[in-house]
């Protein structure tokens, strides 16, 4: 991709007081897109609006030419109509998609100059400020490439929430998916729920699943199940970040532990496509003193 630099912004860089602001664009993996400027007063450009109301605060950008990751941190109001507690401690924001642009505020039709992209990493509270991590694109070349051995299966199961293409599980995760609605509720973490699926689902086939609420006060937040009884009892790995209300309703994932015998071959019938090595000899095995009693 090639910017080249409108000849009315670099007219103004070169001026002897420009008037430099930021504006950020946050496009939210549900697909919600949020625009602000660092400026006194909205603006509008290429039909998106930009809001000043967040008090948009961007930290020191320093880019590199290498692979380095470029990162920085915005901070906003936390005046509770944006960025909620809940919807922060839910993850919501988490990995949403950013580009962060420099203009002219005082003349904004002189153009924009694009500075970063990437996706946001940690958010949190600070002093009546929410404050997000901004991490560059060269955070996916820190990835590891390949695979190392492990006992228990390395694959998603059911390339699920975010399909990626990449299913080495093979299974259809809208076959396992159940919608639920909440009947008893004992904390934050413990509930019982009914209309889970047409069959009774076994002892803990919910257990390391992925719940996502789709009503109630923790609507769109996602959490792991911890265990799951036949009778109904859930437990989360994690309490919700609000109270769990009776009617509340969600849809969870059968859960898999990723083991070969247990949930590949049992409980999914799938062992042909189990992505673990768990018959290879460990260190113990490799190093141990030869038996010369064979």
């Amino acid at each position: 991709m090639t910017w080249s630099v409108p000849p009315a912004y670099q007219t103004h860089l070169d001026s002897e007081s420009p008037t430099l602001g930021h504006l950020l664009k946050i496009t939210r993996r549900d697909g919600q897109v949020f625009a602000f400027t660092s400026a006194g007063e909205d603006v509008t450009v290429s039909s998106v609006l930009y809001s000043a109301a967040q008090g948009l605060s961007i930290s020191s950008i320093a880019t590199s030419a290498g692979l380095g990751v470029d990162n920085l941190e915005l901070s906003t109001i936390d005046d509770g109509t944006l960025f909620t507690r809940a919807e922060i401690l839910g993850g919501v924001w988490q990995n949403a998609e950013f580009v962060l642009y420099r203009y002219n505020w005082a003349n904004p039709s002189d153009g924009v100059e694009p500075l970063l992209a990437g996706t946001i990493g940690g958010v949190g509270l600070r002093q009546g400020a929410v404050v997000a991590e901004l991490r560059g694109l060269q955070q996916y070349l820190q990835q590891g490439v390949g695979n190392v051995t492990t006992r228990t299966c390395r694959a998603r199961f059911a390339d699920y929430p975010t399909p990626n293409g990449k299913n080495l599980c093979r299974l259809v995760a809208a076959s396992y998916i159940s919608s639920g609605t909440v009947s008893a509720v004992t904390s934050r973490q413990v509930f019982e729920a009914s209309a889970l699926w047409t069959a009774t689902p076994t002892e803990d086939y919910f257990g390391e699943g992925l719940l996502t609420w789709t009503s109630g006060a923790n609507d769109g937040m996602s959490v792991r199940v911890y265990t799951y009884v036949s009778a109904g009892v859930i437990t989360l790995a994690a309490p919700a970040v609000e109270d769990i209300q009776v009617g509340d309703t969600f849809d969870v994932i059968a859960g898999c532990r990723k083991r070969l015998t247990e949930d590949c071959k049992v409980k999914f019938n799938n062992v042909l496509n189990f992505q673990g090595e768990p018959h290879l000899p460990g260190i113990d095995r490799l190093t141990a003193m030869a038996d010369v009693s064979v």
